[in-house]
Formats: structure tokens, C-alpha cells, sequence
């Protein structure tokens, strides 16, 4: 089982990046974001987007995101966006922790062999993909497999 958990990490880890590219998105996370002028925590820093901005993401390159935007573009951490799908099925490989976002606090434990309904994925700061789930909360991509 754990063996289908790592396939379905590996194939979201490549479906996710090329959904997201030429995808609308939005700001899910902090107040505001900076935006850069290029894809690296210390580039110039050239505006910022508030949050629940709707921004189109053209590619995504060292945990930045290039995204656009009616004011413009620039270089923004992909960990403060949600990356929108159709909703999907999934089942939890093992126990799970859910948690309020990809870093913050745990919220409950998910037994495994539940049935979770995602919404979206997000990238956490460490650059680990998290499932966003219909009933609010986080939860690590590598311990869910698709339902069948």
C-alpha cells in the first residue's frame, strides 16, 4: 500500500506543476504576497498581490511561481497559492494528521481507508505537495491514493 502512495506522490508531483502552469489561481494564504523580478527569495522586490487575488500561473521554477495578474506580473513563493482541480476522490494510505494549511497547526487525524474529497493542492515552504480538502484543512499528498 505504501508502494501506491509513492506512485501517486510521483504522479501528482508532475500532473500538479503542468496543471498549474496557464491556470488561474488564487491567493490562499497571508495578508499579501511580495512579488520579485525574478525566481529567488532575494530578488528586488517589485509589488505585492492581496490576497484572494485571481492570478494566472505561467510556470512555476524553484518554488516560484511567474504569475500574472491585471496590475502586471512578477515572482511570487507557489506555497501562497491554491492550485484549483476538479474534485477528486481520494482514500488515505494510513493515519493521517490534517492540518489547518501545509505548515500551520494540526486540526484532527484522518483514520486510514477514509474517503476525502479534494478540492485543490497547494506546495508547502519545505516544497511538499498537500491536498486541500472539501471539509477545510490540509493533508500530505504522499499519504493519499486514488479511489476506485
Amino acid at each position: 500500500m505504501r508502494r501506491t502512495g509513492i506512485v501517486l506522490l510521483i504522479l501528482l508531483l508532475f500532473a500538479v506543476p503542468a496543471m498549474a502552469a496557464c491556470g488561474k489561481c488564487v491567493v490562499h494564504r497571508g495578508e499579501w504576497v511580495w512579488l520579485r523580478d525574478q525566481p529567488t527569495p532575494d530578488a528586488r522586490t517589485i509589488g505585492q498581490i492581496r490576497y484572494g487575488t485571481e492570478v494566472d500561473i505561467r510556470e512555476i521554477r524553484n518554488q516560484y511561481a511567474h504569475v500574472v495578474w491585471e496590475n502586471g506580473d512578477g515572482w511570487a513563493d507557489v506555497s501562497y497559492f491554491l492550485l484549483p482541480h476538479d474534485e477528486q476522490i481520494f482514500v488515505t494510505t494510513c493515519n493521517v494528521n490534517k492540518r489547518e494549511t501545509p505548515d500551520g497547526r494540526f486540526m484532527t487525524k484522518i483514520r486510514s481507508g477514509v474517503r476525502v474529497s479534494v478540492l485543490g493542492w497547494r506546495y508547502s515552504k519545505k516544497g511538499e505537495l498537500w491536498a486541500y480538502t472539501y471539509k477545510g484543512g490540509y493533508v500530505k499528498a504522499e499519504f493519499l491514493e486514488a479511489a476506485k
